[in-house]
């Protein structure tokens, strides 16, 4: 049973992660797609639906360590910023009702102001979780609760997929997408109420702690943790000029009834629940860069392996690679954070952090945006079936470029043992199949035993 502030506060924030999920869930941004295209929007209106509400949430993480500098409460700053995420979700359930113009109009209000009240959040509760999760144990903490996270997020991905089924086949379409919005907005509400209870530790500042953003991209040529920071912007930005089209792909040119969106949907979450703690294990064992070196190579060839087939069972497993791959990078980029900066500094070097991957993100989709219109469907004498798909092998080319000229620039942070990728991959390998073969003979020896 919890008995110190500590643990009490990593309860709380367990609970917290896991109402958050069936809020994420409930209002997956490729609902919230399907929602716009309902609404008669265009895909390069929800390109920009996916793209633009992203970025302006990132210029709000460099508010909160204006507000931690001068002695605010962390815990104070993150409680609101997640009670006004609860808020936006009001605009974004009453979308479906005004329909057309107007009803685009609420949903991107809703959704802008959806992460900027989440991202809000990011560094204050970054900082406070540094401080109470110990630094040899992130990997497995996070891994684990991100892993009960995503069940949690798989459940309610299915439910509102499901739902959004039956409405649309009831005839009430746009009722479904604002009873799911409306489940959405009050999981975020408890997820809120566990955040209230969790201890802040006491944060010391000195002024030499603080730098600016201009501070800070000087530092490119000599710092590790820029490098490393450009590195993860340019992947996010090569993997967003394809992905923030994925919704009107699968729904307009592959015509995806809800119960298929719901199986891709669902795949690249389901997934996540076994890979977390897999990846956690590792990064705690052998450091963060070996993580992010393999998983980049997973999300690198990712797009090459979607021109293969438009099936929809192939789009499943794609999905689920996507999701393996995909929460490695993350959890490895956030525990890096961790990693290679100081606690006073873990505020200001988030919102740096994720204004350079959010800015990625504006770029590549805003480029992704215009190119579904003007690129052509041949490329390099090859022809695709779907413009899509050119922009897909753009995506592959920039993702691996990405990798070959950024991952050799910067450095692990922490003492890890020293061991080859060919090593390390046959070591992880025993590591996941050994217990999966001794479960499958006991259950073999169980069914023979049986009969």
């Amino acid at each position: 049973m919890a008995t110190s502030p500590v643990e009490r506060s990593l309860d709380a924030s367990i609970k917290d992660g896991t109402t958050f999920a069936v809020m994420a869930g409930l209002g997956d941004p490729s609902y919230v797609g399907a929602c716009a295209l309902v609404l008669g929007a265009s895909p390069s209106q929800v390109a920009l639906l996916v793209t633009i509400p992203v970025f302006l949430g990132a210029l709000a993480q460099l508010i909160p360590p204006f507000f931690i500098e001068r002695g605010f409460s962390r815990k104070r700053l993150f409680v609101l910023g997640s009670f006004a995420q609860s808020l936006a979700w009001l605009p974004i359930l009453a979308a479906p009702f005004a329909k057309g113009r107007a009803g685009y109009a609420l949903l991107f209000a809703g959704w802008i102001l959806y992460f900027l009240a989440m991202h809000f959040t990011v560094p204050p509760w970054t900082s406070v979780m540094g401080d109470l999760v110990p630094a040899g144990a992130r990997g497995r903490f996070f891994g684990r609760r991100s892993s009960l996270c995503f069940v949690f997020q798989t459940a309610s991905l299915v439910l509102s997929g499901a739902g959004l089924a039956l409405y649309k086949e009831a005839g009430h379409e746009e009722l479904g997408f604002a009873v799911v919005f409306a489940g959405a907005l009050i999981a975020r509400l408890l997820s809120t109420w566990h955040l209230s209870r969790m201890h802040e530790p006491p944060h010391v500042f000195r002024d030499e702690d603080r730098f600016t953003f201009a501070q800070f991209l000087r530092r490119l040529p000599t710092s590790n943790f820029a490098k490393f920071v450009f590195f993860v912007g340019f992947m996010n930005a090569s993997a967003h000029f394809a992905g923030c089209l994925f919704a009107p792909y699968w729904k307009k040119t592959l015509g995806y009834s809800y119960w298929e969106y719901m199986a891709v949907a669902t795949a690249v979450v389901g997934v996540q629940i076994v890979a977390l703690p897999f990846w956690g294990r590792q990064a705690d064992r052998y450091g963060n860069k070996k993580v992010l070196a393999t998983t980049s190579v997973g999300i690198a060839v990712l797009p090459a392996l979607w021109l293969l087939s438009a099936h929809v069972g192939w789009a499943v497993f794609l999905q689920a690679w996507s999701g393996f791959f995909w929460s490695g990078f993350n959890q490895s980029v956030a525990n890096f954070l961790f990693d290679a900066v100081t606690p006073p500094k873990r505020a200001r070097c988030t919102a740096y952090l994720y204004l350079i991957v959010n800015t990625g993100l504006l770029v590549g989709g805003l480029a992704g945006s215009w190119a579904i219109n003007h690129v052509p469907t041949s490329f390099f004498g090859l022809s695709w079936p779907h413009a899509f798909w050119t922009l897909l092998g753009i995506s592959f080319l920039a993702r691996s470029l990405t990798l070959m000229v950024f991952l050799p620039r910067f450095r692990e942070v922490r003492d890890v043992p020293s061991i080859g990728h060919v090593e390390w991959f046959v070591q992880a390998t025993r590591e996941v199949t050994g217990p999966a073969l001794n479960l499958l003979g006991a259950l073999t020896g169980k069914e023979n035993r049986d009969r």
